[in-house]
């Protein structure tokens, strides 16, 4: 009786590793994609615009994040709001955003603080003085309710991921249906910058005894502060 020969695990790893990056390339360039195998391709559901808004609050909700609707000229008074119910006094914020001046409203009753400094030289202030900050975002998924930051030198990435309260900016015009629909749209094998932030609610683990706890590595509290919708 003659043996069947056993597979090469080494060949089967190269071609199921050459097989996937051809997948990614081609949904990120958009190259000969309708020539790859389907069968397994997950399809998300057609919504309209109302039931996307619908899908990304559940989801935000779900992940433990507040989800508040307003209008652009509210965001310094629910800001302000919000910090009073948690009796925080100072404020983290980005220069030269758009949303800049509406943060410059809140003084003097904030201690105001635009991230102006390099982390090096601020850390001990950065960690122990701003309780909370607030960022503003390029988009938004709905599929996964999941926000896309977009970090530079007037929001750095620590801005959203160092204070425990983190007020987070969305405008509802933003949002993409789903993450292959977002990179193909903005076309972000062109003009990625050296990192972007997804963010779905608050910082959370389970390492210790599967135990889920809040705010171990980030932000205890996510605000999104809906505009638009």
């Amino acid at each position: 009786m003659k043996h069947s020969e056993k597979p090469n695990i080494e060949d089967i790893s190269t071609s199921a590793r050459a097989s996937i990056l051809a997948k990614i390339k081609a949904q990120v360039v958009g190259a000969d994609y309708d020539k790859l195998p389907q069968e397994n391709a997950f399809v998300y559901p057609t919504l309209n615009k109302t039931e996307q808004l619908a899908q990304f609050y559940l989801h935000l909700e779900a992940n433990h994040a507040q989800v508040i609707k307003l209008a652009e000229a509210d965001l310094a008074s629910v800001i302000s709001a919000e910090l009073n119910k948690r009796a925080i006094t100072s404020l983290l914020y980005g220069k030269n955003t758009d949303y800049a001046t509406s943060m410059a409203s809140l003084a003097p009753q904030l201690q105001l603080q635009a991230y102006d400094f390099s982390i090096d030289d601020h850390k001990a202030s950065l960690f122990n003085d701003y309780p909370a900050a607030v960022s503003s975002s390029r988009c938004a998924i709905s599929a996964t309710g999941s926000i896309v930051l977009w970090p530079d030198e007037n929001e750095p990435r620590t801005l959203s991921l160092v204070p425990p309260v983190h007020f987070v900016i969305v405008d509802a015009n933003t949002l993409y249906p789903d993450f292959q629909s977002l990179i193909e749209q903005q076309q972000w094998q062109k003009n990625l910058p050296t990192n972007v932030v997804f963010i779905s609610g608050p910082s959370k683990t389970a390492d210790i005894q599967q135990t889920l706890a809040y705010g171990a590595h980030g932000p205890k509290e996510l605000i999104v502060l809906l505009l638009n919708s």
